[in-house]
């Protein structure tokens, strides 16, 4: 036990009138986790989770408003007014069959014990806001001033419990541009295949958070020589195209799959289970590239013109912001050509279908039937405005509407 130098005031006011209850029931009461690591960081934790000896039914005794969110595990949600805690009983867990949740808990009275469960040191921390104590049996504290992730314990034993956490490790790696420690690295690539029994939501879900970071290069190039990234991207069997750069995170999983046939990213994105719309957004993008090229070969504000509608009229997100994206992912903003497309040409306007000032029954009145010859119109009356965008009233479009009819 090691008195700390967190800031009182850096904690949430409510997780220390939690522990207060805890105690003054004669309770042990730690904040645990993240938020321990945080606070050390100097960053705010999102989360505030409590570890207690306490019983989760004493736990439901003791607050008024409590959510059995976890109670096979022993975590009880704590309602204090309009924010939620999750206060979690120490325990030691049994063996992970399905390489995800323990198939048996045994709850402790131990602090010590429930800490050495956890997945890595920076992570096993537990603080006692009332004394303003540390306990960290496995030098968490120091690992996270050297700038070292380490696995709790055995190494082994904590990736084959959950796979997962191999994954986990690279994360919290690239977030704070930590190294990882050699014995636990070896042991990554020792027990990579136990992420063959993780779901493909929870895999996904960590390259996310991997790519969402600035340092996501680094992540991925951890993933590289771990021998891990097949098994997050059979795509990426044999290499790692990826260059590091600022963007969202469907921008750089555009980009990491930048130089693979679209068909097979869609099919590989699928596989891992990203949602309809982060696929619509990410094969936008790769699939715009060809048009891309097309633009800059031909180099003409006709070009430039078409390149633009074909965003405003398809893009599955604002406009603006697509195209933001796109030239960071192409890296083309700086070259000399799109200098000149997008710099000479940004007065130039671009009409979108939707700001076209005719429509299907304006077509209707002047005796166009019902059917495909107005669509067949429309098209004509919008590739014109394209070039004519002066043109875009309806006593102009009816007549260009006329001579096309």
């Amino acid at each position: 036990m090691i008195y700390s130098q967190i800031s009182k005031k850096s904690i949430h006011p409510k997780s220390i009138d939690l522990c207060k209850i805890l105690k003054n029931a004669g309770h042990q009461a730690y904040l645990v986790g993240g938020c321990v690591r945080d606070l050390f960081l100097g960053v705010a934790p999102k989360d505030w989770d409590i570890t207690t000896d306490a019983l989760p039914q004493q736990v439901i005794d003791l607050f008024p408003k409590t959510y059995p969110t976890g109670i096979q595990h022993g975590t009880i949600t704590v309602a204090m007014e309009d924010e939620h805690f999750e206060v979690t009983t120490f325990r030691t867990e049994g063996k992970y069959t399905d390489s995800r949740r323990p198939d048996e808990v045994k709850f402790v009275n131990s602090v010590e014990e429930d800490l050495s469960r956890r997945d890595l040191t920076i992570n096993s921390m537990a603080y006692d806001p009332i004394t303003d104590t540390v306990i960290d049996p496995f030098n968490g504290l120091q690992d996270l001033q050297y700038g070292i992730i380490k696995a709790v314990g055995n190494a082994d034993d904590r990736f084959q419990e959950d796979g997962l956490r191999i994954l986990r490790t690279i994360r919290f790696a690239c977030r704070f541009n930590y190294s990882i420690e050699a014995k636990t690295e070896i042991s990554m690539q020792k027990n990579r295949y136990v992420l063959n029994n993780i779901s493909k939501e929870r895999i996904k879900d960590e390259f996310c958070k991997i790519m969402s970071y600035d340092n996501s290069f680094y992540g991925l190039r951890l993933l590289y020589i771990n021998k891990l990234l097949p098994l997050v991207s059979p795509l990426h069997e044999k290499h790692m195209p990826f260059r590091p750069f600022d963007a969202d995170v469907e921008t750089k999983i555009a980009d990491f799959y930048y130089e693979y046939d679209p068909k097979y990213v869609e099919k590989e994105l699928r596989w891992l289970k990203f949602s309809n719309d982060e696929i619509k957004r990410i094969m936008f993008f790769l699939n715009l590239i060809p048009t891309y090229m097309m633009l800059l070969k031909i180099g003409s504000t006709q070009a430039y013109v078409r390149f633009i509608a074909h965003i405003k009229n398809n893009s599955p997100q604002d406009y603006s912001y697509t195209l933001e994206q796109f030239l960071k992912l192409v890296r083309s903003d700086k070259t000399e050509i799109s200098k000149y497309l997008f710099e000479e040409c940004a007065d130039v306007t671009v009409l979108s279908r939707k700001e076209m000032n005719i429509n299907g029954d304006d077509l209707i009145n002047i005796g166009v039937p019902v059917g495909p010859e107005i669509k067949r119109i429309l098209d004509g009356c919008y590739q014109m405005i394209l070039d004519e965008p002066y043109k875009n009233n309806l006593e102009d479009l009816l007549k260009i509407a006329e001579n096309i009819k």
